[in-house]
């Protein structure tokens, strides 16, 4: 099995981070009239999910998260993996989600 090592050469540079602000419209749904888990599963995203990209909830529904990508195939990976997790975390409290992810002042989204 043969190993691939990434090593730095003096004289290479990192590729620059950037940073982009977006914002997730969320709504969490119970599965039936009988499960009484909504609730519980927002409060898990917001902790588990939406506190390492700087959450600031804007309302009910509204989050402002900022990602750091080195360039766009990343910031598209870390937003699917960020909507797959949530969708997870309510799947565990028998909910479903709705997601919109749009970047602040451009025209891009998710």
């Amino acid at each position: 099995m043969d190993l691939l090592l990434l090593q730095f050469r003096p004289g290479e540079q990192e590729a620059p981070m950037n940073t982009t602000t977006v914002t997730l419209w969320l709504r969490v749904e119970n599965n039936s009239k009988f499960v009484r888990g909504k609730k519980r599963a927002r409060e898990n995203i917001e902790h588990y999910c939406l506190q390492r990209y700087g959450m600031k909830k804007l309302s009910d529904w509204e989050y402002e998260l900022t990602f750091s990508y080195p360039d766009d195939a990343h910031l598209d990976k870390q937003i699917y993996d960020l909507l797959q997790e949530i969708a997870g975390e309510a799947d565990l409290r028998f909910c479903f989600t709705e997601a919109d992810i749009r970047e602040n002042g451009t025209d891009r989204s998710w």
